[in-house]
């Protein structure tokens, strides 16, 4: 008999809250917090971004139903907030660019995550983000705040907050724009809005609506968890199930890139603890306890685990650690090593939040109660920015910011490039870093598995150790596509003050111009070996909103329990216009493992939005009558994808919260798979 189960995908609109967020809500609301403001879902445009790991990738159904699970599971205990709305795709110079972006693309690439963390994760409260919009700054733009989540989206009780410190600039514009709340200390607001008020350049409308949306925001959370019982800090704070989950989500997100030993189908991973007795660890990075970015998204858990700890953790296997410097001495371990760990990548130092900005007219601007004149900013900014250009002329740059490049710095690239030549076929190559990482392709070529780690969190050896020798399934895929070169990527000055955003980036970009990346977006191997059944490809016959389900038996028949995930494409193939994709993810669903040999059925809630088009005039979604291309497939690109072809007619909806439409209008669908 096969195993038959059925598993519905985290973006669909009845999941559960993931666990992860629910541990986080407790442990806030047992420290007395009730707003969570760390659901950041700002859109990887270029991965150059020096926040990237605080969002999910490169695509904005993913990272809205990553954000929306999370906030469903925070929202158990605590306010949640979305953050950061929108367009914050730079670091260094967030507090001074203009981002410029059409109507329809601002719609359909850049804002569908934010509405679907509060349509579908319930998320209470946006955030404005630090730059300016088409010419005004987020958190005075009423075209943003007013303009969409009120009057578009239809959300009159979303509260919207300013980013921390500098995230408003004129205290009159901001309240008549929409923004609430000017956090996280009295700064423009107490200073001119008394004087405005007497003066009438704004009356108390507005000021009376923020009034009450933040009352009933609220009083509505206090009735919601008033008969709750409330965790304490000895109960939940880092506990052994917090601890635990941490530990999994750091194996299940780690991506395995390759795992065959060069010209053989060897795999190298798992490790046989009985045939590996010894293990060769090498890198600075396997000592360390980071976790991630020095700046608002930094955590100091002192019972971090390091990687070469969690190695040692592993019985009856001999752990030898160096920490690269010295060539010969590697190679002479290596010869009696029966697997080399090799762990290079990132730290703080070259990615992360970069608050080192102190530009006279932000100055004077958020901080009139410091900076009264204008001249006292002027004298502070020369004064400071001096003293950081001295530092990093002696020292180097100054944590954080975005990165220079896409490459390793050359000692690592070195390093690794070396071991590979003389003992690739033992060699485990971990890149630990928030974003894609240009490896060099003879180095690729030669090591016999390649693991992409993110930062792993307080419990990052252990994971590993878990993953390595096989407890655990390094479970991740892709957040975006690893490219062969950087000019393979969207060509954004990170320094530039007035910057233009449209809809080609990341893969979408290499589908246009017809690139393959090294690893593409979605990409990632398990233990096992599962594949999409032919002729278990389902598609709806018809659908009367612009949800629909599909359906896909898997099988694993590799030699291990598996998992994988269900990736769902979707794109116009006749008379595609400038404007359309070839093919773009409208839904995905992960399995649990697989055992050896059998079938799993997974159905998959997708959605047709992320190929729509927004209609400027109307406000409206709608989708171009045409033939379009419904894949299956294990990534983007996945030459082995079950297809369906089928016909579209015209149809639209709104978006409008208050309508309470999702259904579609004059829609008529049929399945047409011989079409080819």
């Amino acid at each position: 008999m096969l195993q038959t189960e059925r598993f519905f995908s985290l973006d669909s609109l009845t999941s559960p809250f993931n666990p992860q967020g629910l541990a986080i809500g407790k442990e806030a609301r047992a420290h007395g917090a009730n707003y969570f403001a760390g659901v950041c879902v700002n859109l990887g445009y270029s991965p150059l971004w020096g926040r990237m790991q605080e969002s999910y990738g490169e695509d904005p159904l993913l990272i809205g139903s990553m954000g929306s699970a999370l906030s469903r599971g925070a929202g158990r205990n605590t306010l949640v907030c979305a953050k950061h709305f929108a367009l914050n795709s730079m670091e260094n110079l967030r507090f001074q660019v203009d981002v410029q972006c059409a109507e329809d693309v601002l719609h359909e690439c850049f804002l569908p995550h934010f509405r679907q963390c509060i349509d579908e994760g319930g998320a209470q409260s946006i955030m404005s983000a630090y730059n300016s919009v088409n010419g005004d700054f987020c958190g005075d733009s009423s075209a943003l705040l007013n303009g969409v989540i009120r009057d578009v989206w239809g959300y009159e009780d979303v509260t919207v907050t300013s980013d921390w410190m500098w995230g408003s600039r004129n205290a009159v514009q901001s309240v008549k724009a929409g923004l609430d709340v000017e956090m996280p200390l009295q700064s423009t607001r107490s200073k001119f809005l008394p004087k405005a008020l007497e003066k009438g350049e704004i009356d108390w409308a507005p000021i009376d609506r923020i009034g009450r949306r933040l009352l009933k925001m609220q009083l509505k959370y206090y009735v919601d968890i008033h008969k709750t019982i409330t965790p304490t800090v000895k109960e939940v704070v880092g506990c052994d199930e917090h601890r635990q989950l941490a530990r999994e989500a750091s194996s299940q997100g780690m991506v395995l890139l390759k795992n065959s030993i060069e010209s053989t189908s060897t795999r190298l991973l798992p490790l046989d603890p009985k045939q590996c007795r010894k293990l060769l660890v090498i890198g600075t990075l396997a000592k360390s306890t980071q976790t991630g970015d020095g700046g608002s998204s930094n955590l100091v858990d002192p019972t971090t685990i390091s990687p070469l700890e969690g190695f040692k953790g592993q019985p009856d296997v001999e752990v030898t650690y160096l920490d690269g410097s010295d060539m010969s001495a590697i190679e002479e371990a290596s010869d009696t090593a029966d697997a080399i760990f090799v762990l290079v990548g990132y730290t703080s130092v070259e990615e992360g939040e970069y608050v080192a900005t102190f530009g006279a007219e932000t100055l004077a601007s958020t901080l009139p109660y410091i900076f009264p004149y204008h001249a006292m900013a002027q004298a502070f900014s020369f004064v400071v920015n001096g003293a950081i250009g001295m530092y990093e002329k002696v020292r180097g740059k100054l944590p954080g910011g975005d990165r220079q490049d896409l490459r390793l710095r050359p000692n690592d690239e070195r390093l690794i490039g070396e071991i590979a030549q003389f003992a690739g076929q033992k060699m485990i190559l971990a890149v630990e870093a928030s974003g894609p990482v240009v490896i060099p392709r003879s180095t690729r070529e030669k090591a016999a598995a390649i693991l992409f780690t993110g930062y792993g969190g307080c419990q990052f050896g252990s994971a590993l150790r878990d993953v390595l020798f096989g407890k655990s399934e390094p479970g991740g895929r892709l957040a975006y596509s690893i490219v062969e070169s950087e000019a393979d990527l969207i060509n954004l000055d990170m320094s530039a003050k007035s910057v233009v955003y449209d809809r080609y980036w990341g893969y979408r970009l290499q589908q246009r111009d017809h690139k393959r990346p090294a690893y593409p977006f979605g990409f990632g191997l398990g233990y096992g070996n599962v594949r999409l059944n032919e002729g278990s490809f389902e598609v709806p016959r018809t659908f009367s909103t612009r949800f629909f389900d599909i359906q896909v038996m898997v099988r694993n028949t590799g030699p291990k329990p598996s998992s994988t995930v269900v990736q769902i494409y979707a794109g116009r193939t006749k008379d595609r216009q400038s404007n359309d994709y070839e093919r773009v993810l409208v839904g995905f669903a992960r399995t649990r493992l697989i055992p050896v040999g059998k079938e799993m059925h997974v159905d998959i809630r997708c959605r047709f939005d992320p190929v729509a088009h927004w209609n400027t005039e109307t406000k409206v979604f709608e989708v171009k009558e045409g033939r379009y291309r419904i894949s299956a497939s294990r990534f983007e690109g996945d030459e082995t994808s079950l297809n369906h072809y089928i016909s579209v007619e015209n149809f639209a909806w709104s978006v409008d919260a208050k309508l309470k439409q999702d259904e579609s209008l004059n829609t008529d669908y049929c399945s047409d798979s011989e079409l080819m």
